[in-house]
């Protein structure tokens, strides 16, 4: 299930918490510097590997509206690039992602929001 005003299912949000042990600070800011179309609800994210490994993104604005505050990026665990978010998953990107052309990050976004009827398996 979606909010409205987020752009995230709440299952999402379930796993960005657990994983984190239910603090958005043990997580990694992820400042977006990539070189793709800005889309719509593009920007900074967190991030933090799942207990499969596998990346949970949460954009930083639907963190915000979660959390109803501001994050500061200085409180988290560590602040990289979204350039160096895509090489350290460079070929589990490849695996998961559809198009070389798009941002990956947007398709994650996109695959880990599906609903779950047609939530196909990602790598």
């Amino acid at each position: 299930m979606m909010d409205p005003v987020l752009s995230v299912s709440y299952a999402t949000i379930a796993a960005f918490f657990e994983a984190s042990e239910g603090n958005h600070r043990n997580a990694v800011y992820v400042s977006c510097s990539c070189g793709y179309r800005r889309e719509s609800g593009c920007g900074d994210f967190l991030f933090i590997p799942g207990h499969d490994c596998r990346p949970i993104l949460l954009p930083l604005s639907d963190a915000e509206s979660f959390l109803g505050r501001a994050v500061d990026r200085t409180e988290c665990a560590c602040t990289m690039s979204s350039r160096c978010f895509i090489r350290l998953y460079s070929r589990w990107l490849e695996l998961a992602t559809g198009s070389a052309r798009d941002c990956p990050i947007q398709q994650i976004l996109h695959l880990m929001n599906r609903p779950p009827d047609h939530k196909g398996t990602m790598p």
